[in-house]
């Protein structure tokens, strides 16, 4: 019962996730058994992962060509539905926002470029009259994000691919050749590019290390296992079996009926048709509402929470995997590395001399999972590779360094950072 409705939640959440699609950890795909998360540490631990792909630090962005309408693109599920933006929509879009602006406008005129000088049996094959649609990276060195690259991009990813069915849905395609058939074509789409300073490529391919101590993955397994012992799962159990089940030890401290306390696991978890709290508040007395009530009101805590072990596991043996690896956007990654350590760095002095208790809570949440500056050990935001059909990543420090460094640039909601007063903390 529990696989079925936890799979379509899995599946909802990634449909969520936007045009480009919710780039999932392993931990974040509840139908993966536990038996399946060590054969991929193992594989990961032993270099022997296939299809790697660097996970880029850009604006996402997916597009087709149209036979007659020519080159349309996207940013939401939306757009795929309306039949994409043209140049001028996407600059109308866009409009005002500067470098933003600039890197989106641009790549779209790279696009056009680089597409309109393939031959007309090219473009039928890969668009299929402008029904599939592929993902790009954009790279653009006026608006970087955390990591700083050498050029302008625009970058082919082999997935995600969508196509709009029969019904109107926008669907991941399993399989589509077509960056495969761009990535062949990639010297004579640069050649017609005119906008002299950007690249076009493929899938920044890549291939990870062999860790030299077995003690790092065998580290990650015994936390993983430590998790599915206290969960009650075995191998063949799944990581939605396990949140299930810890959810429902914590659902049994509330001493409700079996069917109410089914009913509040549901909710917590987000099962599929899970009762809402009008229809729990009539299967209790008025006595009992109030504790279920503030109980399922904790429902993110409780699931951040239930998921932290594995995901602490996965998210350190990531920093390992991720040791050493260089950019192929960066040149110097030794350079860019020092840099992102430096700025973390001071980004921290910045918002600890800030007082500010709102802006700590989120500085100590995010070093208990960098855990140091010196876990900042690639110049990329990450990896992503493919596992049964699913496309996945590794993304080590990036997260929290990325949490800290927007945190410190942009505020929180709640937070108050004087940045004028603040400025000399940041090195750079």
């Amino acid at each position: 019962m529990r696989a079925t409705e936890l799979r379509l939640l899995t599946e909802r959440y990634l449909i969520e996730g936007g045009a480009s699609g919710h780039l999932m950890h392993l931990y974040d795909n509840w139908d993966l058994t536990f038996g399946e998360l060590k054969e991929v540490l193992r594989a990961a631990a032993q270099g022997s992962l296939e299809q790697i792909t660097e996970k880029l630090d850009g604006q996402s962005l997916v597009f087709t060509f149209h036979p007659d309408e020519g080159l349309r693109v996207a940013r939401g599920g939306t757009d795929i539905k309306s039949g994409g933006m043209d140049a001028a929509a996407l600059a109308q879009k866009f409009a005002g926002r500067g470098s933003v602006e600039e890197a989106f406008n641009g790549a779209f005129k790279v696009l056009s470029d680089a597409i309109n000088s393939l031959s007309d049996d090219v473009v039928l094959s890969v668009f299929d009259g402008g029904n599939l649609w592929y993902s790009v990276e954009i790279v653009y060195t006026k608006n970087p994000n955390v990591i700083n690259y050498d050029a302008d991009y625009v970058v082919f990813h082999a997935s995600p691919v969508f196509s709009v069915n029969a019904d109107g849905k926008v669907v991941k395609e399993v399989e589509a050749p077509g960056v495969e058939v761009l990535s062949k074509n990639i010297d004579r789409m640069q050649a017609a590019v005119t906008q002299r300073s950007w690249r076009v490529r493929g899938p920044a391919m890549m291939r990870l290390k062999k860790l030299g101590d077995g003690r790092i993955v065998e580290k990650a397994i015994s936390a993983i296992e430590s998790a599915q012992n206290a969960g009650g799962v075995g191998d063949s159990g799944t990581i939605g079996d396990y949140l299930h089940a810890i959810i429902s030890e914590e659902v049994a401290d509330l001493n409700l009926s079996p069917e109410v306390a089914r009913a509040v696991t549901a909710r917590v978890v987000g099962m599929p048709g899970a009762p809402g709290l009008p229809q729990i508040k009539k299967m209790v007395t008025p006595d009992v509402y109030p504790n279920v009530k503030s109980f399922v009101d904790q429902q993110k805590t409780l699931m951040t929470h239930a998921i932290a072990p594995i995901e602490k596991a996965v998210h350190d043996f990531a920093i390992e995997v991720l040791r050493g690896l260089h950019s192929v956007l960066v040149a110097d990654s030794d350079a860019e590395v020092a840099r992102l350590r430096s700025q973390v760095a001071g980004a921290v002095k910045a918002i600890e001399a800030s007082g500010e208790s709102a802006a700590m809570d989120v500085l100590h949440r995010q070093m208990q999972k960098l855990g140091s500056t010196d876990n900042i050990v690639a110049a990329m935001e990450g990896v992503v590779f493919v596992y049964k059909g699913h496309a996945y990543k590794f993304t080590g420090s990036f997260a929290p360094a990325n949490q800290i460094l927007g945190l410190f640039k942009y505020g929180r909601k709640g937070t108050k950072l004087e940045h004028n007063s603040l400025q000399r903390h940041l090195l750079v």
